[in-house]
């Protein structure tokens, strides 16, 4: 779907010649997109009555008009709440349109979006769920990475981490969006496409992190650890710009198929991992159309999707497994880990409502899926970052009410391990499907 002619057309003001680039790209009634066309280029414009699906989008053109107008008036973006809530009523984000068939509203809320001039380098957005064990060290990690900011979407969650991230939003560590799912949508595609459609102050960050709770991207070593040093050398190999999306291949870490969940970072107590050629994204924001496919982004024509070296790939080869390599850097996928944490992800999977739910994993796939711990299979943290992690998480934890928050999803997770008891407990489990 090409938006260059409209988007030329919003920027010069344009509106006779932006009505026929929408009207190229949406091929819809031209009454709808005069509406809309009025309504942008309007300071005070009423909102147009054009039904229930172009509401969302017309909220956040509004809502990018008004933060144009701030910034035109005083310099500076507007103030943002570190904490939002996101209903059910956004659910259809979770579904798997693609960007050909967007209606008016959506491409020309994209565009209005996308003329924000980002004023930081990187950020990370992160979807969790019953993952409050793991909260203050995924966050801790990335910003030792150097990335600026991390917003993270959560729902429905059982372990009591909400109250966690809650504080963390409220101490302006993190930004929380917390998202009220019917469970019949992806929770992760309506996270990522909302974060694309909807999320104003990503786009003062002009590269964003896609990522899941149990992924860690870590540079390749001559980067040392630190994700602006990538964005400087992507910017060399490509100094027009065309690069629009870096993939980073994951790396997939085994447990050598542990019951017991053991004390430390996650990045310490597994250091055994195999390879896999599925990805996770580092994109240029302003280039993304959707992140629908989740592991890595539909970009804007023109724009390249490259590989971990910088080098071209074939956006319809993605799904298609491809030699692996790590040159330039991966993501550490610990999907197994120990058994009792596995159960909990087990559980997530098992409560959605999908037509075609894949994520419903069956206990066997914990041995199916992991791997034992050889010489060949050793790729263990440098123990550099590992401290520089280390000393992040502590600084976290002594801020206020953050240490009595991970207490209470502590004991979240021993009372989501347990409700296994009825059956005789987690342990006969194990045993009962361990080859």
């Amino acid at each position: 779907m090409d938006l260059n002619q409209a988007e030329r057309a919003l920027v010069t003001g344009d509106s006779i010649a932006l009505r026929r680039a929408l009207f190229d790209v949406c091929s819809t009634d031209l009454h709808t997109i005069d509406e809309l066309v009025k309504f942008t280029f309007s300071e005070d414009a009423v909102r147009p009555e054009l039904g229930d699906a172009a509401v969302p989008f017309l909220v956040s053109i509004e809502l990018a008009k008004r933060a144009a107008l701030v910034r035109k008036r005083s310099g500076n973006p507007p103030l943002v709440p570190t904490h939002r809530v996101i209903g059910q009523g956004l659910d259809f984000l979770g579904e798997l349109h693609e960007p050909g068939t967007w209606t008016p509203a959506q491409c020309l809320n994209l565009l209005v979006l996308g003329q924000t001039p980002p004023r930081r380098r990187a950020a990370v957005v992160g979807t969790m769920r019953d993952d409050g064990i793991y909260v203050i060290e995924w966050v801790a990690f990335y910003l030792s990475l150097g990335f600026d900011h991390v917003f993270i979407y959560t729902n429905d969650n059982a372990d009591g981490s909400e109250h966690l991230l809650r504080r963390l939003a409220a101490l302006g560590v993190i930004t929380l969006i917390e998202s009220e799912t019917s469970g019949k949508v992806r929770p992760e595609v309506k996270a990522f496409n909302h974060a694309v459609n909807m999320l104003h102050e990503l786009r003062d960050y002009e590269w964003v992190l896609f990522v899941d709770s149990d992924e860690y991207f870590v540079p390749g070593p001559n980067y040392h650890h630190a994700v602006g040093n990538v964005l400087d050398a992507v910017m060399r190999r490509y100094p027009d710009g065309r690069a629009g999306a870096i993939v980073y291949q994951w790396l997939w870490f085994n447990s050598a198929m542990v019951f017991e969940r053991r004390p430390g970072p996650l990045i310490e107590r597994f250091q055994y991992a195999t390879p896999h050629w599925l990805t996770k994204s580092l994109v240029r924001l302003r280039d993304v159309l959707s992140m629908l496919r989740q592991h890595f982004p539909d970009l804007r024509p023109h724009r390249l999707i490259v590989d971990s070296a910088f080098d071209p790939l074939d956006p319809d080869n993605a799904w298609k497994a491809w030699p692996t390599q790590y040159s330039g850097g991966r993501i550490n996928h610990y999907w197994p880990k120990s058994f009792e944490e596995f159960s909990l992800k087990k559980a997530r999977g098992d409560s959605l409502t999908l037509a075609e739910n894949e994520y419903a994993r069956d206990f066997k796939l914990f041995f199916e899926w992991n791997g034992l711990e050889t010489a060949e299979t050793y790729h263990p943290i440098d123990p550099t970052f590992l401290m520089r992690v280390r000393d992040r998480i502590a600084q976290i934890r002594v801020l206020d009410g953050v240490a009595v928050c991970e207490q209470e999803v502590e004991r979240g997770f021993r009372r989501l391990v347990a409700r296994h008891d009825q059956a005789g407990g987690l342990r006969r489990v194990y045993e009962a499907v361990k080859p």
